[in-house]
């Protein structure tokens, strides 16, 4: 049992360190120049610390405007999917209406579409109704998602319903209820909706690239990718530091919520 536990944990630690690996190897290499980065054998640790690659790469890339506007974009977004899929798991969950289990079905079933299909119609959609190169049409059309529902619902499904019949009878709405009762109860799974839908709206490269034009508008993944586009070669050194600079946000969104995080993935591998 002993070596069967010590296997494990040998195996764990393992393959811990080949995924830390390459972002041990982004944030000291963003600290080196560009001889050192490109030298073999390679240096583990800089020789000599090169700090002006931050403050080089902040000013050529705009990345205070950029910054901004992923923030702007991200936390907006998510903040509305966390609501308005909570509320639609909610209704899907504890309320009677007619053809529930058929519309649930669905939208269970559009989770099948890829998303490269649904790319033309929204650009005609955002751009008809006037969204085309601003910040709100990367954050309305994008406000609820699918996943969301699906997943928020799985775990309010677990909320008694007796304890919201009670409440009903001592005269609470179903907007107090809600967000009284049932948004506290969920709390892991929201934490846990939260994080991901950060991320991946953080990591969104494709829907800005159709829809934004402006580069005062330009979020982090596209401003990343103008480093490909510069008419003078971007050292290396600059290109990880701008790297590390956008991973910021996402560590420490996930550092202040990992617990909450883990609780929710951990209720939700054993839910059934």
């Amino acid at each position: 049992m002993k070596n069967k536990k010590s296997i494990l944990t040998i195996v764990l630690w393992v393959t811990g360190f080949l995924f830390f690996l390459p972002i041990y190897w982004l944030v000291v290499s963003s600290f080196k120049s560009d001889a050192e980065i490109t030298q073999f054998p390679p240096t583990y640790w800089p020789k000599e610390f090169v700090w002006s690659n931050y403050p080089q790469i902040w000013d050529l890339l705009n990345f205070g405007q950029t910054m901004f506007n992923s923030i702007i974009v991200s936390v907006s977004t998510t903040v509305l999917i966390v609501i308005f899929s909570t509320m639609a798991g909610y209704a899907f969950s504890k309320k009677r209406f007619l053809g529930k289990n058929t519309l649930f079905l669905i939208l269970i079933g559009t989770m099948t579409v890829p998303p490269t299909v649904l790319l033309l119609p929204l650009y005609f959609i955002i751009s008809k109704m006037g969204m085309y190169d601003t910040l709100t049409g990367l954050i309305l059309p994008f406000s609820v998602t699918v996943f969301g529902i699906f997943f928020t619902k799985q775990y309010i499904d677990d909320v008694p319903t007796e304890l919201l019949e009670a409440a009903r009878i001592d005269g609470c709405g179903e907007f107090r209820i809600f967000f009284q009762m049932v948004f506290p109860l969920i709390k892991p799974a929201v934490t846990t909706l939260t994080i991901i839908m950060f991320v991946q709206n953080w990591n969104s490269f494709t829907m800005p690239l159709v829809l934004l034009q402006s580069e005062d508008k330009f979020t982090i993944p596209l401003r990343l990718a103008m480093l490909a586009q510069q008419n003078v070669a971007v050292p290396w050194s600059h290109i990880l530091a701008a790297n590390v600079i956008s991973l910021l946000p996402v560590v420490i969104i996930f550092l202040s919520l990992q617990k909450q995080f883990i609780t929710g993935l951990m209720a939700g591998s054993v839910k059934g």
